[in-house]
């Protein structure tokens, strides 16, 4: 076996030789990688044979196929121009051709090979002379996926995705010329109100997006609200979606349900000793148990489903059974899907608690298009209509907080989150397994949110499946979490370019970048987004490949910078004068401390506590930086004025000099130049726990953590009008 074919064939599908790792070291990816990694494609690359072949393959695959898998045109080409591959016997065979655009409308050319201008010199394989022409359209279609056909002589049809796409993404008019807007930032399950259910829920938002309207914020950002397990509620984590198109049902208001209002099986368990006690404990946790939550929550909401079966589903008067048909129509395939796959999980873990992932089901039933699922679908119709019921429940009380949020003066709104991935065990899965690479991984190098690297446990895309489906994929996912919102944020952004995979089993330092169509995606994040009228922010934070944040700017998407990342090379923090116009800024994310928790060092000994470090003396060179970097940045606040140059670096403050920290900080911030500014509750309120502590599962009580007050004490809070009446003079279009 030579390395030099495996290396030549790596390279062709994309996966990289090596990569620069956050501290400077060049890591070359070993073999036994790339072997799985092909493995993963679906490329054959056990032998030397095997190799040449697959080789040959993809080095002929673009002059073998008349039309490639995608067709980008920027709406400033006047004259669109695409590339035709035909074997040279055609040139003088006539030949017709179509485009189909999104919106039905058909237009139909012909041409001849032989008159169009060629490209570059022909081609021959297998003994045939392949020839590139150069056709041009008569008219720049609309902005849209659309189908181009081409008829052949052979009687064969050949198609492509023609993706006419904007040169840049949305944004709000508020943000022209030195606009900036600012808002909070949270986690919607973190909300509280009284008496609750021990999570928050739509109503929570709804209630927070009008009373931060009022204090002058333009948005709130929340955390992913993908579809996850509703049979397995101890699968919580919001960046481990089974579906990223669909929504997390657990988040929804079971009391404002109309159905909930006029059963009365569902108000009588509600108001039983028994369950207001399960509510009650759950309610007074500091952390969320959800487990007890979704099995409240489940036990309601089938009582509310018998009532609206039994009263409005088929009712031809009712104006909820109207909109509930209506949605299962909009919700097309997805829906279906996803409601099928969680009728199928729950049927099977009812069989065996074994049972919860697809793989390990009936062989028959791990078919998602297969007769022995339409039967069961068939039979199981009721019961895959209330996994629907709940999603239209979902869709309408997230539109409800959404409008809630413009009609209070927001220009904005929602700011969205979109995961990096899905859960290989989830019902997105399940329906796509063709586009799916099974057997890695996504995850991210070492870095200085997690120094031995993590692995994150999605299943990412193929990138050759999902450039042959003209990556339409992608896009129904973007336009699913553009709607009902303002703004999206990428979560790992650089997945548009680039991911990183893990070999299963192997540490998370061992993987290696393999490359996506750049050029298609970017197109359809900035198609969504001006379909969707929406904001796109792109989390751009760890090891950025050269050239992306550029190109994030060149399609209009913004960057994000926090403050704990910002620091010159000699270790000052910048100015605020030296942060990016077209970026959100704030001092830290989910996946980092507080600013309670970094000051004090808690993440810190956290990860010493957890050997998270690669070596252990690493725990203690970071306080010996942390103490640095407390003294560099209060140097960097009172050379700004916003706070006494004595105010003491000492790592123990008390949560009102957290407060007043968080103050001084929010102060510098919003000197910067940058468009959006985003708060975080915990900073403001002195919090030092962390939502979430990267590289770890059950180790930390990752996404449980729940803020001290419910959403009217948290609006009214002293510390959070002070903050308010700081940024007031944040105005738009100053």
């Amino acid at each position: 076996m030579t390395e030099d074919s495996l290396n030549r064939l790596a390279a062709l599908a994309g996966i990289e030789e090596g990569w620069w790792d956050f501290f400077g070291a060049w890591r070359v990816v070993p073999p036994d990688t790339k072997h799985a990694f092909l493995a993963a494609m679906g490329i054959p690359a056990d032998s030397e044979s095997d190799r040449i072949a697959a080789i040959a393959r993809l080095e002929n695959a673009p002059w073998l196929r008349p039309l490639p898998p995608t067709w980008i045109l920027s709406e400033t080409d006047n004259a669109p121009t695409m590339a035709v591959t035909l074997p040279k016997r055609w040139e003088d065979a006539p030949m017709a051709w179509m485009l189909e655009e999104e919106t039905g409308a058909v237009h139909r050319g012909s041409f001849l090979p032989g008159s169009l201008p060629c490209l570059e010199e022909p081609r021959t394989i297998a003994g045939e002379t392949r020839q590139r022409y150069r056709l041009a359209l008569p008219f720049r279609p609309p902005l849209g996926l659309h189908r181009f056909r081409l008829s052949l002589p052979d009687g064969c049809e050949t198609e492509t995705t023609l993706i006419a796409a904007p040169s840049r993404a949305f944004r709000p008019n508020m943000l022209d010329g030195n606009g900036k807007i600012w808002g909070f930032a949270t986690q919607l399950y973190a909300l509280r109100h009284k008496p609750g259910w021990g999570v928050g829920d739509f109503s929570d938002l709804e209630r927070l997006g009008r009373r931060a309207a009022g204090l002058g914020a333009s948005l709130i950002g929340i955390n992913p609200l993908h579809a996850l397990f509703p049979a397995r509620p101890e699968r919580f984590s919001p960046y481990s979606a089974s579906s990223r198109t669909q929504l997390n049902i657990l988040y929804i208001d079971v009391e404002k349900i109309a159905d909930f209002q006029e059963s009365a099986a569902a108000r009588r368990l509600f108001a039983s000793p028994g369950f207001q006690a399960v509510l009650t404990v759950a309610d007074a946790a500091e952390k969320i148990d959800y487990p007890t939550v979704g099995r409240a929550k489940r036990a309601v909401l089938d009582l509310c489903w018998d009532h609206f079966r039994q009263h409005c589903q088929n009712a031809a008067d009712s104006r909820r059974g109207l909109d509930f048909q209506d949605f299962v129509a909009r919700g097309g395939r997805a829906a279906e899907r996803l409601a099928t796959f969680d009728a199928l999980q729950e049927h099977f873990l009812a069989t065996d608690p074994v049972l919860g992932y697809w793989r390990d089901w009936p062989k028959d039933f791990q078919a998602p298009d297969g007769p022995v699922v339409a039967e069961f679908a068939q039979s199981y119709r009721s019961r895959i209509e209330f996994f629907l019921y709940l999603q239209w429940l979902a869709e309408t009380q997230l539109a409800a907080a959404q409008t809630a949020c413009r009609e209070a003066g927001m220009p904005v709104g929602l700011y969205r989150d979109l995961a990096v991935g899905i859960a290989s065990d989830g019902s997105e899965a399940w329906a796509n397994q063709a586009f799916l690479c099974l057997g890695v991984s996504v995850g991210a190098p070492p870095d200085p949110l997690n120094l031995a690297g993590q692995d994150w446990g999605l299943t990412p895309f193929n990138p050759h499946a999902l450039l042959q489906a003209g990556c339409r994929p992608m896009f129904e996912t973007l336009a699913a979490n553009m709607a009902q919102a303002g703004a999206l944020r990428l979560d790992h952004a650089m997945s548009l370019q680039r991911l990183y995979w893990i070999p299963n089993g192997a540490r998370a330092d061992q993987g290696a970048y393999v490359r996506y169509p750049a050029d298609d995606l970017f197109a359809l994040v900035a198609l969504a987004s001006q379909r969707h009228q929406c904001l796109v922010i792109g989390e751009d934070l760890g090891t950025v490949p050269d050239g992306f944040r550029e190109r994030m700017a060149a399609r209009g998407l913004f960057g994000y910078r926090l403050m704990v990342f910002e620091r010159e090379g000699d270790g000052r923090f910048k100015t605020p004068a030296a942060l990016s116009q077209d970026a959100l800024v704030g001092i830290g994310t989910h996946d980092l401390p507080s600013l309670g928790g970094w000051w004090r060092g808690l993440d810190i000994a956290l990860r010493e506590k957890l050997a998270l470090y690669p070596r252990p003396e690493m725990a203690e060179e970071e306080r010996i930086a942390r103490t640095q970097a407390r003294e560099a940045l209060i140097a960097a606040l009172a050379a700004e004025g916003v706070i006494d140059p004595a105010f003491a670096p000492e790592p123990n403050l008390s949560p009102d000099a957290l407060s007043q920290l968080a103050l001084a900080l929010y102060r510098y911030l919003d000197r910067a130049p940058s468009r959006l500014l985003m708060v975080q509750f915990e900073d403001v309120l002195g919090m030092v726990s962390q939502m979430n502590l990267p590289g770890t599962s059950d180790e930390y009580p990752n996404w449980r953590t729940r803020l001290r007050m419910d959403v009217d004490a948290l609006m009214t809070d002293p510390r959070i009008l002070a903050l308010a009446r700081m940024l007031a003079g944040r105005s738009i279009g100053s």
